[in-house]
């Protein structure tokens, strides 16, 4: 494991190097009206001449912004590693940092050693109109010290849910479930009804693993609780310390116990998260709502599954194909797993001075604009799509990993996340379902309340990572079958023993002193 980590790791300098290279050099090197980006690579060869050949996208982007970013993009894997490395090099900081996934503690730890600029200071409505609309519980989230560190990467609040076999349920007769007992009654039925037709029982009715134990959360919700903390009686408590949590637990070991999803799920890894739903060996699973038109639909469409009921499919111009159906809520909940997903700092190390920031915060401020988002989502118009009926059409052969623009949506904060004038492709149908249940979802999420408070704990930023994992995995292996609720309450007291008690202290301090 240590020896692939510092394989990915040379690998994402390598890559840094490389980039840089191609950029024109290094932070020190940048003229008047240049500013150096370090972001995530994905497929690698972003914003550089394999992909941008001609350097259009990059002539684009400095005339509309009137700002010159000098890339360095580095691997997806291995770059939490290169940002912890970056974070400690202050002589070749790039001015703007973006970062993954939640604020991590060694980025907490950075800006409580004044790392990062505040951005409370600079970022306005007349001067950055787009920015300024970040919503002010996410601000808070991103607030270490009293100081704002952080742009966040908005997501959509609406995104998880249930998706499901829509020609399954349609043959069984089954209803769009509405509570937890229905979906049990549906998953009941994939496994045991036959509802493939093929005379065995061979399905299950609902795909689970433990490799990411995040979706586990959205089954969490539907008991109406956000499965991180709660509030009672005016005090944030882990999400454990309620009936609900238990309730949770005891439903899907329940699904364990009876059959319904395979014996070995607590072993199985997220490699692969979707393909059993795809090969007809599951009914059902819990993610992305997107994900049941992206991992579902379009699958069955693009595959020319058949589907197993008469009655056609809601698309009709593939009504032979089998489909999906999303659910924006069980029992009036569904989970709010990210508010954002990761976001952009503003180092001063590499922003030595105001006139430094404000270039950065200009071009990430008009980086949000519909023209840009277009260049960074479809790329050049009349190269890679032309407008057709009011929305954008991709030419053929055109995908995201090979357009002139692709890296360019990294530095994309989607603040706000939807605007009127946004240049889109046409949705299909399997797309037009999935919005309908993400903008009904919105009004149902539940957002972990203590969010902006773990941060400002001491004890969380150090050891958080640590002595969380041990309680996440003694809720697996419950309700997986492979242990006792004894052994559970075990794990939250040792919890509560390497720090957990501390975290609650000064989690519910800043609660209070927010409130006061």
């Amino acid at each position: 494991m240590k020896m692939k980590k510092v394989l990915a790791l040379v690998l994402a300098t390598v890559m840094l190097v490389s980039v840089l290279a191609s950029c024109g050099g290094s932070k020190n090197e940048l003229k008047d009206g240049q500013i150096s980006v370090m972001t995530i690579s994905l497929y690698g060869g972003e914003m550089s001449e394999t992909k941008d050949k001609d350097g259009a996208v990059q002539k684009a982007v400095e005339e509309y912004t009137g700002v010159s970013p000098v890339w360095q993009f580095v691997s997806s894997e291995g770059y939490g590693d290169k940002l912890n490395m970056t974070l400690m090099d202050k002589d070749n900081m790039p001015m703007i940092l973006t970062f993954s996934g939640d604020i991590s503690t060694t980025i907490i730890q950075a800006a409580q050693n004044d790392a990062f600029w505040d951005l409370s200071q600079f970022i306005n409505p007349t001067d950055y109109p787009n920015l300024a609309q970040c919503p002010d519980n996410v601000k808070d989230i991103l607030t270490v010290q009293g100081k704002w560190i952080a742009i966040p990467t908005m997501r959509e609040t609406g995104r998880y849910g249930l998706s499901y076999r829509g020609d399954w349920a349609d043959k069984l007769g089954i209803e769009k479930p509405k509570t937890i007992d229905d979906v049990y009654n549906m998953l009941y039925a994939f496994t045991y009804n036959d509802p493939d037709g093929n005379g065995k029982q061979d399905t299950y009715g609902l795909e689970m693993q433990s490799g990411y134990a995040d979706y586990l959360k959205i089954i969490f919700s539907w008991f109406g609780i956000t499965p991180d903390w709660v509030e009672r009686d005016g005090v944030l408590v882990p999400a454990w310390e309620t009936d609900e949590y238990k309730q949770a637990c005891d439903w899907i070991r329940k699904l364990t116990e009876d059959g319904i999803v395979r014996p070995d799920w607590a072993s199985v890894t997220a490699d692969g998260w979707g393909e059993q739903f795809q090969k007809g060996n599951v009914g059902a699973f819990v993610d992305t709502l997107d994900g049941g038109g992206r991992r579902a639909w379009r699958y069955y469409r693009d595959n020319k599954v058949e589907s197993v009921t008469d009655t056609p499919s809601p698309d009709p111009e593939n009504p032979d194909y089998a489909w999906a159906e999303m659910v924006s809520n069980i029992n009036g909940y569904t989970a709010c797993l990210a508010v954002y997903k990761g976001g952009f700092l503003i180092t001063k190390a590499g922003a030595k001075t105001e006139e430094d920031v404000k270039n950065c915060l200009k071009f990430l401020d008009k980086m949000n604009d519909s023209k840009m988002r277009a260049l960074a989502e479809l790329g050049i118009e009349g190269v890679s799509y032309h407008m057709e009926d009011g929305y954008a059409v991709q030419e053929k052969g055109v995908e995201a990993q090979n357009l002139p623009s692709q890296g360019l949506n990294q530095v994309i904060a989607y603040l706000p996340f939807t605007i009127d004038d946004a240049v889109q492709a046409k949705p299909d149908v399997a797309g037009e379902k999935c919005l309908e249940a993400e903008v009904e979802a919105r009004q149902y999420a539940l957002i972990n309340p203590a969010l902006a408070y773990q941060v400002q704990s001491e004890t969380y930023v150090k050891e958080s990572s640590n002595i969380y994992s041990k309680v996440t995995n003694a809720m697996i292996r419950y309700c997986a079958n492979q242990g006792t609720w004894d052994e559970f309450q075990a794990a939250v007291a040792e919890w509560e023993s390497l720090g957990g008690a501390q975290i609650k202290e000064e989690v519910n301090a800043a609660y209070q002193a927010n409130k006061g």
